[in-house]
């Protein structure tokens, strides 16, 4: 199974592009309340340390909560391999979502069907789930010590080929097929998943629609401090970054509003102003302190599972598939299930249903074996 790290090339492209290139849209996003408040009011012992941990859920089955967390639109061109057929894109205006650039020109097959060259390219990835811990230096030194922030980003993002395009070398894959190679191509790529192609809803029209799962988990920690009475916290990194400012709000009922100091982002994470984090729990889809999994282990009264034992748990979205079984897509992907339903949802490379994506009964396509791609035999 494969795991997301922010050092990958896609983390270096995505949020390396969007960093340099400085340039801030519309919308921007709204500061939430700075109202100041005791960080670490109520906080357990942890190791002997006062701990406190919070959590921001920024996506409900897929569906983007906007009043979890907000980023600023960012200018991030693409660069594909050739700019022949990219239209002039104004500075001040954003690339449209979800199809962000002419693909056919980042693209490039050999002569068997392979693909010998493929630009990936996409916007900042918006926030799934992320985990907020502060720690004081000693139960007498509340005002200082050690924080972490751990986010788990999550987006489908959708690529359409014209026919013109999927012909013009002189290779025309069927789409299952296509999915297939553009899998295979991009199956050193850490944080991409689920690669999955299919014919248009108007098959008149020719060319293949395509998707694939972006998913990467990274975050700053370090020193913090916030003086008595201030309403805002300040955030030193690992890595020597600049100071992160935030100013925050400590609500009634334990949650947290963070805004990022004079239009700053977040974290020092590109384009993040503000985030809603609640109390940690045993039920918010993060693995928090004191868990041994997702919302599992001792502290939380139930044993945690895996991504092989015939069961839906933790945050899996299906049986075996989904969430942290990161590659392992589920059937339906685009249909909203109940808690109760996902206890019945099989992976979609073993339901004995042919996908759409599919080139056979769960086979080919995204469907994978131990070893490669799991081919059709006929």
């Amino acid at each position: 199974m494969k795991t997301g790290l922010a050092g990958s090339a896609l983390f270096a492209s995505v949020i390396g592009i969007a960093g340099l290139s400085g340039c801030k849209t519309q919308p921007f996003c709204e500061s939430l309340s700075a109202c100041g408040g005791d960080l670490m009011a109520g906080a357990a012992m942890v190791s002997g340390v006062p701990t406190k941990a919070w959590t921001v859920v920024g996506q409900h089955d897929g569906v983007v909560d906007e009043s979890a967390f907000c980023q600023d639109q960012l200018q991030t061109p693409p660069v594909p391999e050739t700019l022949l057929r990219q239209p002039p894109v104004t500075a001040t205006t954003r690339p449209p979502d979800n199809v962000t650039a002419d693909w056919c020109s980042n693209i490039v097959f050999k002569p068997t069907g392979e693909i010998a060259r493929f630009v990936v390219w996409a916007p900042p990835i918006p926030l799934k789930v992320g985990a907020f811990t502060l720690s004081a230096d000693s139960a007498t030194q509340l005002n200082t010590g050690h924080y972490r922030m751990q986010i788990t980003y999550l987006q489908t993002r959708d690529l359409e080929f014209t026919e013109s395009c999927l012909t013009a070398q002189g290779v025309r894959l069927s789409c299952p097929a296509l999915g297939r190679r553009l899998g295979e191509f991009l199956a050193a790529e850490a944080n991409i998943y689920s690669v999955r192609c299919f014919d248009p809803a108007d098959p008149s029209q020719g060319g293949c629609d395509c998707q694939y799962d972006v998913s990467f988990i990274g975050g700053p920690s370090g020193r913090w401090f916030s003086d008595k009475g201030s309403t805002s916290i300040t955030l030193f990194d690992d890595f020597y970054n600049p100071a992160s400012v935030a100013d925050y709000c400590v609500k009634g009922d334990g949650s947290i509003d963070l805004t990022g100091h004079d239009t700053t982002a977040l974290f020092n994470q590109t384009s993040y102003r503000t985030m809603h984090l609640v109390p940690a729990s045993c039920h918010d889809g993060v693995q928090n302190i004191g868990e041994d999994g997702v919302d599992c282990g001792a502290v939380c009264g139930n044993a945690c599972g895996t991504c092989s034992d015939g069961m839906q748990n933790g945050d899996e979205d299906g049986i075996d598939c989904g969430g942290s079984c990161l590659g392992v897509l589920c059937e339906n992907p685009d249909q909203v299930y109940t808690a109760e339903q996902k206890k019945t949802r099989k992976a979609a490379c073993a339901n004995g249903v042919k996908e759409k994506w599919e080139e056979g009964v769960d086979c080919g396509g995204p469907c994978k074996t131990a070893d490669g791609p799991k081919l059709c035999t006929q």
